[in-house]
C-alpha cells in the first residue's frame, strides 16, 4: 500500500483479504508434518494451528461485516468510538507480536483436522465473496473487537487483512522462511 491509498478501503481489503486466503491455502498444501510443528521460540501454536485460527476468526469477522452492511444484528453498537490506538494500530497495518492472546472462541484446537480448516476457509471464500463492499461503509454502526473496541464496517475489513497477514508472518517464521 502506498501512502495515498486509504488503509480503510473496503474494496481493496476484501480483495487482498481473498489474496490473503489463496497464501492460506498454499501453506495447507505443505507435508502436513510440517504443518503440526510446534518451534517453541518462534510461536506457542504450529503453522496448522495459525491457519485454523484465521480461518475461525474471519468466519466472524466477515458475519460482522455482513451485519454493519446490513444495518443489522445483535451486535451492533451505536454511539460509541473506536479506541484511537486501535485505528492507529489496523491503519499502520502492524499487530504488536507476543502482546495478547486470542479470545478462547477463536482458539485452535490441539490437534489440527485440516479437512475441515479448508472447509472453513471455503465457507470464509463464500461469505467474502457474498459481501459488496459499496455497502460496507463508515459510520456510527459498530461492533466491538475484544481487544480493538467498537469497529465500522471498514475498521473490520481492515483487520481481517491485518490479522490475517500477522498469523502468516508468524507462520513464515516458524517455517524458517523468514
Amino acid at each position: 500500500m502506498n501512502a495515498s491509498e486509504d488503509p480503510f478501503d473496503p474494496a481493496r481489503n476484501l480483495r487482498e483479504l481473498s489474496v490473503l486466503y489463496d497464501e492460506v491455502d498454499q501453506l495447507l498444501a505443505l507435508d502436513p508434518e510440517r504443518l503440526a510443528t510446534v518451534v517453541p521460540e518462534r510461536s506457542g501454536w504450529a503453522p496448522e494451528q495459525h491457519a485454523a485460527h484465521v480461518a475461525l476468526a474471519n468466519e466472524l469477522v466477515l458475519r460482522n461485516l455482513a451485519s454493519l452492511a446490513a444495518g443489522t444484528g445483535a451486535l451492533i453498537v451505536r454511539g460509541v468510538e473506536p479506541h484511537a490506538r486501535a485505528v492507529a494500530v489496523l491503519a499502520e497495518g502492524r499487530i504488536p507480536r507476543g502482546q495478547a492472546q486470542s479470545p478462547r472462541m477463536v482458539r485452535p484446537p490441539e490437534r489440527v483436522q485440516l479437512e475441515l480448516v479448508r472447509q472453513w476457509l471455503a465457507d470464509g471464500r463464500a461469505a467474502l465473496a457474498a459481501l459488496d463492499p459499496a455497502r460496507i461503509v463508515p459510520g456510527e454502526l459498530r461492533i466491538p473487537h475484544q481487544l480493538l473496541g467498537p469497529l465500522d464496517g471498514p475498521q473490520w475489513a481492515r483487520f481481517a487483512v491485518v490479522h490475517t497477514r500477522h498469523h502468516l508472518d508468524i507462520v513464515r517464521d516458524v517455517l524458517g522462511e523468514r
